[in-house]
């Protein structure tokens, strides 16, 4: 064993560094933001298998983006080629335009996580930039569905991916992570970590989460509260009214707008306190873990490193070489030169990482600025009576299913995958990753749906859509009951069409 002054040796290296291969630390119910926790919020925190199926989505969506592209030249909608035809071509387009969306999303997620590697504050990485970054794609399609000369018609879509995103989140993979991540139910109640893996036992078993979920579901309960504001409007002038509506409702749309950005702003504040406070408890807890004994362990064998650099040198430690030449400057030249090319790779390494991170953004924000649009017009041009080719289906009901699989497929499967650990930390950041989710619906997407109302001058038509939005969050936030909360998905999209129909008659 050679200790070297200035150095210590591997051994005393593992009494002195904290292990790094562990899983994220998690304090007083609060998220530890250590690198492992905030790729997690970055939606994208794949491990072994999730890892190479983010490795090969890439290629998955342009193998689909190549077969839409060339049934697209024989089913292209055309008004001399049949019905038919033209009812599949737009289909094949959405099926284009949804896939060019997912390589989007993934962009922005990956790209966004690079940002951890830069160096970057991990505080206002995962506090704000993470979370922000996550509801562009939803946005944008929101955005681009209250624009143009038909945006009334086109905010159906909009409508339908905000609620789409939001319940598909909350219940398909709330459930699913749920169901990935059961345990085994101890004599006290509490999850056995590692266990769940035979028989499914609905009664017996379970997960155990950290104090931050409850919070995670006070914040996002808060924050629906903000749709009574316009809802509670259009309930006062009347959910089966469709005629020209008064100029209050307008202006409560302005109220919400308001109130949903002032929350947007006050929830990314708050994350960025909590994630680093957060990250200074984790920290406090590493340097807690050197006990007494280790620092003596580590100060012997320092000092043990010592003793021998200060040696008086034997007949057997020639100071010259026998050539007669002393090769010392030599050598210092060596490790001087290795240190330099070490630097210079550490900085085409970190030129590489800027690059490829500004990269991934510019190209996921473009995409989804330049193929939101087209995927609007798409659903509505699929949904519109006023089109031959389409189908009698509404535009919410399809924008509800197709645009939240395209823009939140990487925070669904990220979701599952990290489940599948079958820890109390993983399923907790799960769950909290799913309500914060729920929480940007509620603020930042909503906030923009009521702006487009106001400043467009648009008609608020949405009392069964919203209705079943506020639903839900409170039937999932509530009850923690896999199967109800799994049933949710479908249950919404029957609430809606009952509460559309003749029979009830709402707007």
């Amino acid at each position: 064993m050679e200790l070297g002054r200035g150095r210590p040796n591997r051994m005393v290296e593992r009494y002195l560094l904290p292990n790094t291969s562990r899983k994220p630390y998690m304090a007083s119910g609060n998220r530890g933001f250590d690198s492992e926790a905030l790729r997690f919020f970055g939606h994208s925190h794949l491990a072994s298998y999730g890892e190479r199926m983010a490795v090969l989505s890439p290629k998955v969506y342009f193998f689909i983006l190549l077969c839409t592209w060339i049934s697209c030249q024989f089913f292209v909608p055309s008004d001399s080629r049949s019905l038919f035809r033209r009812i599949t071509g737009n289909l094949l387009l959405m099926i284009f335009y949804g896939a060019i969306l997912g390589i989007a999303a993934k962009c922005i997620s990956d790209g966004a996580e690079l940002l951890l590697d830069l160096g970057c504050s991990p505080s206002l990485i995962g506090g704000i930039v993470l979370p922000l970054l996550g509801a562009v794609p939803d946005s944008a399609i929101i955005i681009v569905s209250g624009l143009g000369a038909d945006a009334q018609s086109k905010l159906s879509v909009g409508m339908g991916t905000l609620a789409g995103s939001t319940i598909m989140l909350l219940t398909a993979a709330w459930a699913g992570s749920l169901a990935i991540g059961k345990c085994d139910l101890g004599s006290s109640g509490e999850a056995i970590e590692g266990t769940g893996y035979g028989k499914v036992k609905c009664f017996n078993q379970g997960v155990t989460i950290l104090p931050s979920v409850k919070t995670a579901v006070g914040i996002m309960l808060l924050t629906s509260l903000s749709y009574f504001i316009v809802q509670g409007a259009d309930w006062h002038f009347g959910p089966h009214n469709f005629g020209p509506q008064p100029e209050y409702v307008r202006k409560a749309a302005l109220a919400t707008m308001i109130i949903c950005f002032i929350g947007f702003v006050a929830y990314l504040i708050f994350l960025f306190v909590d994630s680093k406070s957060a990250q200074m408890r984790a920290d406090k807890h590493r340097q807690e873990m050197m006990q007494p004994h280790v620092q003596k362990k580590y100060f012997k064998a320092w000092r043990l490193g010592a003793a021998m650099d200060k040696k008086e040198p034997s007949e057997t430690d020639p100071i010259v070489p026998k050539n007669g030449h002393d090769d010392r400057e030599e050598l210092v030249r060596r490790d001087s030169f290795k240190v330099e090319e070490e630097e210079e790779e550490e900085e085409e390494s970190f030129t590489h990482l800027t690059l490829k991170c500004i990269g991934l953004l510019v190209l996921g924000v473009g995409l989804v600025t330049i193929f939101a649009d087209p995927m609007c017009d798409v659903l509505d041009s699929l949904t519109n009576p006023k089109n031959k080719s389409y189908i009698p289906i509404s535009a919410f009901y399809v924008s509800f299913v197709v645009t939240p699989l395209c823009s939140n497929a990487s925070e669904l499967v990220s979701s599952l995958i990290f489940a599948s650990k079958k820890k109390k930390e993983n399923i907790s950041m799960t769950f909290a990753q799913l309500y914060g989710a729920g929480t940007m619906n509620n603020t930042l997407c909503l906030g923009i749906f009521a702006a487009l109302v106001y400043f467009r001058d648009l008609k608020w038509f949405y009392s069964a859509e919203v209705t079943v939005i506020i639903f839900v969050q409170w039937v999932v936030g509530l009850l923690w009951t896999g199967v109800i909360v799994g049933s949710l998905y479908v249950v919404s999209i029957g609430l809606v069409a009952l509460l559309e129909s003749d029979a009830v008659g709402w707007k």
